[in-house]
């Protein structure tokens, strides 16, 4: 059976070949995944029991449900002081399918999107898959990894017809600041661009406000993704949800209707009820993993390592360049000789290439053994 060269060609995420390959080693340490080691909290699996026991888990609108379309609507508006409606709001079985939706839904075949780079890998092949084109803008150390908006104005063409923004940013743990945020809005009404903000992050803020991009950016033009897997620590359960405006709604559902029909149903409940969570127990898990930046951190200032301090997110973002050896191969050595598992630069983009990412959503035993380990690797590739 042929496989289309498109599929052949798509490389696969070295998230998961790194997370495969520990998956192998018993007791390695993994820093591979943004997975939140905290479990489902206990408010929802407790008031999820009595909806699961009666059995009544249905299909439901491709949408989502009305509940909890509702609630996010009204959580949004007084949260983030963003007046939305329900009928803006697309229920998702992840956020990262929003990506999909967005990228089927409103290009045609062969019209452009521009994505960070470094960036998460997903969403360049997705684009891919899609047909559209796949322009690359550049986040570099040079410029605090930030975007150049002069060069994305070189770059984009008449064609070109979407921009993609990642603040928290995976992998780099950028946060936009409202300068940076107001100058992607300005871009975004000269070249007429619809502006897919992926927010996947916001609630991990270790330096600086959080700066969502609705406070900008022409409310015509924006799709807002967010994510339950980080906020509330419900990634096994796959739910997320794509705030967008009116007139955009009816396509963006459509293809989500013929790709997933809906999200599944006992999910919804749960992000329903998750939404009712205290901000307090959210500020527990963010508190957590600043911690575990500042263990990571001066771990590597320690150890004579070059790194990002990050703003945001999961992950710290450290360049490895001086070891002579590429981002995968970096990965693979320091899993067979320490056993930890970390994301290697190179499946985030070209601009990736010769830094690594360190996920620090995990306990702070694990954080600080694996960058121990980290460091004792680089030592030795040093000397």
């Amino acid at each position: 059976m042929k496989i289309p060269e498109l599929i052949e060609n798509l490389p696969r995420s070295g998230i998961r070949e790194l997370m495969g390959l520990a998956l192998q080693i018993k007791d390695a340490i993994h820093l591979e995944i943004g997975e939140p080691h905290f479990p489902t909290p206990s408010l929802v699996l407790e008031k999820l029991a009595d909806f699961y026991w009666k059995g009544e888990i249905k299909y439901t609108p491709t949408a989502g449900i009305a509940s909890l379309r509702k609630k996010i609507a009204e959580k949004f508006s007084w949260e983030k002081n963003w007046p939305i409606s329900e009928e803006q709001v697309i229920v998702l079985p992840g956020s990262l399918f929003g990506t999909v939706v967005a990228f089927r839904a409103l290009l045609d075949h062969g019209e452009e999107a521009l994505l960070p780079d470094p960036g998460f890998t997903n969403h360049f092949a997705q684009a891919i898959l899609c047909g559209a084109t796949l322009k690359r803008y550049a986040l570099l150390p040079e410029n605090s990894f930030l975007p150049d908006l002069a060069s994305i104005r070189r770059m984009a063409s008449s064609r070109t017809r979407m921009i993609l923004v990642n603040s928290p940013s995976n992998p780099i743990g950028v946060t936009f600041d409202e300068s940076t945020a107001s100058e992607i809005a300005k871009l975004a009404e000269e070249l007429d661009l619809i502006v897919i903000a992926d927010e996947a992050y916001e609630k991990f803020i270790y330096q600086g406000n959080y700066t969502g991009m609705h406070r900008f950016v022409n409310p015509e033009r924006l799709i807002s993704l967010f994510s339950f897997s980080k906020t509330y620590a419900l990634s096994g359960w796959r739910i997320g949800c794509m705030v967008a405006p009116v007139k955009l709604v009816p396509a963006l559902s459509k293809v989500a209707e013929y790709l997933i029909a809906c999200s599944s149903h006992i999910s919804q409940k749960a992000a329903e009820i998750a939404l009712d969570l205290p901000e307090e127990e959210v500020k527990k898990m963010r508190d957590y993993y600043a911690s575990n930046v500042e263990i990571a951190c001066q771990l590597l200032e320690e150890g004579k390592m070059k790194f990002f301090r990050p703003q945001g997110g999961y992950y710290v973002w450290v360049d490895v360049r001086e070891y002579g050896m590429p981002s995968l191969e970096f990965c693979k050595q320091l899993l067979a000789e320490e056993k930890v598992a970390l994301a290697p630069g190179e499946t985030f983009g070209e601009n990736g290439e010769g830094f690594v990412r360190i996920s620090i959503c995990r306990t702070h035993q694990e954080v600080e053994e694996g960058v121990k380990r980290l460091v004792r690797f680089a030592r030795r590739r040093a000397s």
